[in-house]
């Protein structure tokens, strides 16, 4: 079906580059455009003919008033090998003739593009739908997202992994941003991407690679697919942060996965990417109810005071960030390595315990440290 809209955008084009007069019909046969708007709306027999019978054109040497036909060329326009409505071009047959088919060229290429950039709004919209229930229902069910499969042509069993973007921008900037990842050239039809309601960039990426292969790369796996992304953030000037979640291959758990990145997003701070599977013990932790977290470690805290607490948070937090390496541990703290290496051994004398060197030692610092943070974030709360 041929836009009428559509229909007249094309015909105020073409008239400025012929004198003849144009008409558009629909599957109906009635004139949804013309460069004559007189005939905008009535019936053209001729046109309903094209559109119900075997013919693709019919010439028409005579007018014929009483079923609105004129002298001219009639064509049949065709979208997918099916008649979506017909061109008409008034005047002596012989010397539309050519014009005629140019037009219809030109008209089946535009209705080709238009319905093209159509359905790919409708599918955008289908797997933002798909998106949004399967982020915002709180009684998922498998129903709710498998009439979206085969209308998306997706496969639920490949696996994707979530990646949020936030980014520190007007909805503007954003919105482009979310179409330079929508038209990037690692961008894949079975991936999931949209707009949550805090304004991020949420993309469920598909990833075609075998699980234990992207064990071992899956960073510069998803690095490669947001490419085209952060370059226009970059260009554009933007502050972002990247948090990657968990593997998925259920729908089911994609919410969860979307947790996941929130937690990264409430946990890590901003600059830079995050990723799950470097901080799930923190994630695990955080999950536990804080009182069994008390029970172990509050007799601890009590005992030590808050000037050793206030070191241990510092201290242990930098060599988490910098992998437990004192080198870059001590450059993001400001100080010598020398000077770190006095502080930790006090931390080391006064705890009995040796994270750098013992990995029991390294689990009972950072169940500790987990601890303690969970108790500030309640006081900021």
């Amino acid at each position: 079906m041929i836009d009428a809209l559509l229909a007249k955008k094309f015909i105020e084009r073409i008239t400025q580059y012929t004198e003849y007069n144009v008409n558009i019909m629909d599957e109906k046969g009635i004139i949804i455009a013309s460069k004559n708007t007189s005939r905008i709306g009535t019936f053209h027999e001729v046109a309903l003919q094209i559109i119900q019978g075997a013919k693709d054109t019919i010439i028409v040497d005579n007018e014929n008033t009483q079923f609105g036909v004129k002298k001219g060329v009639n064509m049949a326009i065709y979208y997918k090998k099916r008649k979506e409505g017909v061109i008409g071009i008034t005047g002596d047959p012989k010397e539309v003739m050519p014009i005629a088919l140019v037009i219809r060229m030109s008209v089946e290429v535009m209705l080709e593009h238009e319905l093209f950039k159509y359905e790919k709004m409708q599918r955008r919209n289908l797997k933002e739908q798909l998106l949004n229930i399967i982020l915002y229902n709180e009684d998922l069910q498998k129903g709710d997202w498998e009439r979206f499969m085969q209308p998306l042509q997706l496969k639920e069993d490949i696996i994707r992994m979530p990646v949020l973007i936030s980014i520190q921008s007007d909805r503007d900037v954003r919105e482009n941003v979310l179409s330079a990842f929508r038209n990037g050239r690692e961008h894949s039809p079975q991936d999931l991407i949209c707009m949550t309601r805090d304004g991020d960039i949420l993309l469920y990426k598909a990833l075609n690679n075998p699980l234990p292969e992207l064990m071992k790369n899956y960073k510069y796996v998803i690095g490669e697919a947001i490419a085209d992304g952060l370059r226009y953030m970059r260009s554009a000037g933007c502050s972002y942060t990247i948090y990657v979640g968990a593997f998925q291959s259920d729908f089911l758990y994609y919410r969860m996965g979307y947790g996941h990145c929130l937690w990264l997003k409430k946990n890590m701070g901003t600059g830079g990417s995050f990723y799950f599977y470097d901080h799930t013990s923190m994630y695990f932790m955080s999950i536990l109810p804080l009182t069994e977290l008390q029970v172990a470690y509050y007799t601890i805290e009590r005992n030590f005071g808050d000037k050793f607490v206030e070191n241990f948070k510092e201290i242990i937090e930098a060599l988490r960030m910098a992998n437990f390496n004192l080198n870059d541990a001590s450059k993001l703290l400001h100080v010598h390595k020398n000077t770190l290496i006095y502080r930790l051994d006090k931390i080391r004398e006064i705890l009995n315990a040796d994270p750098l060197g013992n990995n029991n030692d390294r689990e009972f610092v950072n169940g500790f440290y987990y601890y303690l943070k969970r108790k500030e974030q309640i006081y900021q709360d």
